[in-house]
């Protein structure tokens, strides 16, 4: 079952007023909710936040901690695995469904802005697979998951690669959080999204804890085959496929509007996916 969801525009002083947030979802109409700026640090505000969301019946979707865990600084690499532990020790405190990052990059800085021909080595999967086990061992979350994010510049981009890697780290709390867009990588996954979507199912439906939605559009005219993220709508991603698929599965994934510039944006954007899955005879 989905849960949809996306962001809500807060007034000053409201980050903090859980109340609201929740409410703000609820009306408009989301069930699922990005995890609002907490610290470890403030147990009593994060008592608070999973209150008011539970009561809401909003679940919180991930808690994002997105900086690179492959840094080739050694001490900035250790700084933000520590940081990527407390993330997902922060979303089982939260009762949120997973903490997410991408896999990185070998480069200085940004791991998803600066790329390597490493990122798709064994040694890579290597140690996606020990950083998976380590963040889980270390924190032993009974409810949260911790997730790579599907992300088309490293290892974790294909429905084959994302099975393997489950096997290899074979951890109860090792998820799936799926990006559909994001594994778009060829003009073949670019026509056919559904048929995409029913292979991840197939091969990990299980293990799916949370999702993005999102559209892309190939440019053209190009020799060279380029993507660029568009508002719903303006692309070609079967969001009737898309949600019918993960819906059939028995576990609540929330389906989570993403990187739009504004709250009309995301107006807009909601009203076209819910148009789109309600072929799918699902109401979101």
């Amino acid at each position: 079952m989905i849960r949809f969801g996306g962001p809500v525009y807060a007034k000053p002083g409201d980050d903090d007023d859980f109340e609201r947030l929740a409410s703000e979802h609820k009306r408009k109409g989301y069930r699922a909710a990005y995890a609002p700026a907490l610290s470890l640090d403030r147990p009593d505000e994060i008592k608070r936040a999973r209150r008011a969301f539970e009561e809401a019946d909003v679940m919180i979707a991930e808690v994002g901690f997105w900086k690179n865990l492959m840094d080739l600084d050694l001490n900035v690499r250790e700084a933000n695995r520590k940081k990527m532990t407390e993330a997902l020790a922060l979303a089982e405190e939260l009762g949120a469904r997973c903490a997410v990052d991408i896999f990185g990059s070998y480069c200085n800085g940004s791991g998803d802005a600066t790329f390597s021909a490493k990122n798709f080595t064994e040694e890579a999967f290597e140690d996606a697979v020990y950083m998976a086990r380590h963040f889980i061992d270390e924190v032993k979350p009974k409810t949260a998951y911790f997730t790579y994010e599907c992300f088309p510049f490293n290892l974790v981009d294909s429905p084959g690669s994302i099975e393997r890697l489950i096997k290899a780290v074979d951890r109860a709390q090792f998820g799936v959080h799926l990006d559909l867009t994001n594994m778009i990588s060829c003009p073949r996954e670019y026509w056919d999204s559904a048929g995409l979507i029913k292979e991840c199912v197939k091969l990990f439906g299980d293990k799916i804890v949370s999702s993005h939605v999102k559209d892309i559009k190939m440019l053209e005219p190009a020799l060279a085959v380029s993507f660029k993220e568009v508002l719903p709508g303006e692309g070609v991603v079967d969001f009737a496929a898309y949600a019918k698929a993960l819906n059939d599965l028995p576990q609540q994934i929330p389906f989570m509007i993403e990187h739009l510039p504004d709250e009309e944006s995301y107006d807009k954007a909601a009203a076209h996916i819910r148009a789109e899955v309600k072929k799918a005879g699902i109401i979101i």
